[in-house]
């Protein structure tokens, strides 16, 4: 009979190692491919969270993509997954909207792992978060890049509208978008590039290949929404281009603020004031701020034209309270403070030349009334010569002259006129530096200044 001898203490020592180090690495081995699949999980669910490259709920799934994949890079650097975290990482922070860690991760991708399968979409995020952070030309750079994957050249080519629209380049747009229109092109695609080529035209001021673009495009428009945008733009056009009657069959029966205000844009312009302060009044009553603030600072403006100060301040000082941060609510801050300085002056008497003064400057610097401003200019020198204001005076219509209008005859007689009148002032002698100058450019060009 065999007598089996009991393992010694050192082989059960070395048996328990094996087991323990198998079940770590059993283990260690499971959080890697759970950590993966975790990242992974998550960016797939974060994405149908997603439409049209832009995030429409909550961040939650992309917030845990980033946890996890970071997880990867730190723990397993040299795992085959490495470009994959970057990428979901990279995705992941420009998806919640911060662009800046985006690009950061992508860039870094792109020069560290060049056979990486998430090259061309790296790219084309890499296009998209330089347009949302105004980077145009990087952006312009990777979407080209993007393109030469056939999976999103379309998508690169539609993004690059964005872009040259942002960045004012028609030029280029118009030719993307012969590129798009000449392809296939999906209904939603097709409205896209007419939206943009039809906006193009609008800001070139080539309003009537603007209406046969709007006009073509509101053919076969069916979302209420952007049929509402481009009515307004026709409307827009028909203004611009003095179609007065097509403008008003557009706005009349049109109850939205913003049909109504440029149906009192179409009335001031055609001298029915009564009929547009109507409107104005009658939107300044809106419930919404930001409306309400802009037809009271509209209502101001004509106000102001009239000449009534006092009423412009008051419509001013409403549109301010209103809505005090809009953009309206901040001119109107702006416009009322000038007109109450103006008031102000206007009511001094212990200093009148210095007011009046003071007052051309308004209309000059803050107002943009060169007229008022030249009329108080030189009531200023003519009227009170020995005035310590009048060669301030003097010189400011000089330079409104020669920087301004251009007018290098009548600059050079106020040149001289100043050197003249008060030859030892500072103001004689930036006089006469623009003397010199024109006497120069008449000496070149063989004329008499």
């Amino acid at each position: 009979m065999k007598i089996l001898k009991k393992p010694s203490f050192v082989a059960l020592l070395a048996s328990k190692l094996f087991y323990t180090c198998v079940v770590i690495i059993i283990l260690s081995s499971c959080a890697y491919f759970n950590t993966v699949y975790n990242a992974k999980n998550y960016f797939r669910e974060g994405r149908k969270s997603v439409r049209h490259d832009t995030l429409v709920t909550d961040s939650e799934n992309f917030d845990k993509t980033i946890e996890k994949s970071t997880a990867i890079i730190v723990k397993y650097p040299d795992t085959r997954w490495i470009d994959d975290a970057l990428f979901m990482m990279g995705a992941s922070y420009y998806f919640k909207g911060d662009y800046a860690r985006s690009l950061e991760k992508l860039d870094f991708l792109i020069q560290n792992y060049p056979e990486s399968g998430y090259q061309y979409e790296s790219q084309y995020l890499i296009g998209l978060a330089n347009y949302k952070l105004e980077r145009y030309g990087s952006a312009v750079v990777a979407l080209r890049e993007a393109m030469n994957a056939r999976k999103f050249r379309k998508k690169s080519l539609i993004a690059l509208l964005y872009v040259y629209y942002g960045d004012a380049n028609y030029k280029d747009l118009y030719e993307i978008a012969d590129t798009l229109m000449n392809g296939s092109l999906s209904y939603d695609e097709r409205r896209t590039v007419l939206r943009f080529v039809s906006m193009a035209q609008f800001e070139e001021q080539r309003y009537e290949d603007a209406l046969e673009t709007s006009s073509q495009l509101l053919s076969i428009t069916r979302d209420e929404r952007e049929r509402r945008d481009l009515k307004l733009r026709i409307a827009e056009i028909y203004l611009e281009i003095g179609e007065f009657d097509l403008c008003r069959k557009f706005l009349v029966d049109e109850t939205d603020p913003e049909f109504r205000d440029l149906l009192a844009d179409l009335y001031l312009k055609t001298g029915n004031v009564a009929e547009a302060k109507d409107i104005c009044s009658e939107l300044s009553q809106n419930r919404m701020p930001d409306v309400a603030a802009e037809a009271f600072y509209e209502i101001a403006q004509i106000y102001e034209s009239e000449d009534s100060i006092d009423l412009a301040v008051a419509n001013y000082d409403s549109a301010l309270v209103k809505s005090p941060n809009s953009e309206y609510g901040l001119k109107a801050r702006k416009r009322s403070e000038v007109l109450k300085r103006i008031q102000s002056l206007t009511g001094e008497t212990e200093d009148e030349v210095r007011s009046q003064f003071l007052l051309a400057e308004i209309y000059f610097a803050d107002i943009n009334d060169l007229p008022k401003a030249l009329e108080g200019y030189q009531n200023v020198y003519r009227n009170y010569p020995k005035s310590k204001w009048a060669p301030k005076a003097l010189y400011a219509h000089l330079w409104i002259a020669s920087y301004i209008h251009g007018d290098d005859t009548l600059a050079a007689t106020l040149a001289r006129s100043l050197i003249d009148s008060y030859p030892r002032t500072e103001y004689a002698m930036s006089a006469q530096q623009i003397l010199q100058t024109i006497e120069s450019d008449s000496s070149v060009n063989g004329q008499e200044p």
